[in-house]
């Protein structure tokens, strides 16, 4: 009995540990959220993806990148099916004609995963081999980690947008922000389980 719940108690330190692991990498993404944000601004991009979701002004931000020429195309993966392209077009920084143009809306993805698929297929497309990926600060651990997966040959550079989850310190900034950080940990350490697991081959053609 005292074996397992010693077993048990390195398993909850590990998983408290790891958290707040996670918690600093949401503010330092590859060496600094700031950094990664000059970096994006400066040196720009060929396309932009933004995932849609809650948590944060990730349209927007992803509307301003593309404005002021941080990137030539953009995709806006897992877009509501209830959301026409009218009613985005109307939060557009811009001139419309720049919209029409240059604003691909993903339909299909539901889950972050789904949402690394998307992109994958769009930067093909169009053959893009730099990418600027923008979501909430909180998901952008995870989000990145798929979107490299999906596109192992690409360089993508995070841009995260400020969440309501964080206060300036970086810490949690309610109780419901913990849940909410708690549960997108699980998700994370799941995708990253789940790179573990070798795929089943598709049938042979």
């Amino acid at each position: 009995m005292r074996r397992v719940f010693g077993i048990l108690t390195l398993l909850a330190l590990g998983w408290v540990g790891g958290f707040f692991v996670f918690l600093s990498t949401i503010q330092a993404p590859d060496g600094g959220a700031e950094q990664a944000r000059q970096k994006a601004l400066s040196e720009g991009a060929q396309g932009v993806i933004v995932v849609t979701g809650a948590g944060g002004a990730r349209l927007s931000t992803a509307m301003g990148l593309i404005d002021r020429g941080a990137g030539k195309r953009l995709l806006i993966s897992g877009v509501n099916a209830n959301i026409t392209r009218e009613e985005i077009a109307a939060l557009w920084p811009g001139r419309r004609s720049d919209f029409d143009c240059c604003v691909d809306l993903g339909w299909q993805a539901q889950t972050t995963l789904e949402n690394a698929a998307e992109a994958r297929d769009w930067a093909r497309d169009h053959e893009f081999a730099s990418l600027i990926l923008v979501t909430s600060d909180y998901h952008m651990p995870r989000a990145l980690f798929e979107m490299r997966a999906a596109l192992p040959d690409a360089a993508i550079t995070p841009f995260a947008a400020r969440s309501v989850f964080l206060n300036d310190r970086g810490h949690p900034a309610s109780r419901e922000a913990w849940r909410v950080l708690a549960t997108e940990y699980m998700k994370y350490l799941a995708a990253r389980f789940r790179a573990f697991i070798p795929r089943r081959a598709g049938p042979q053609t």
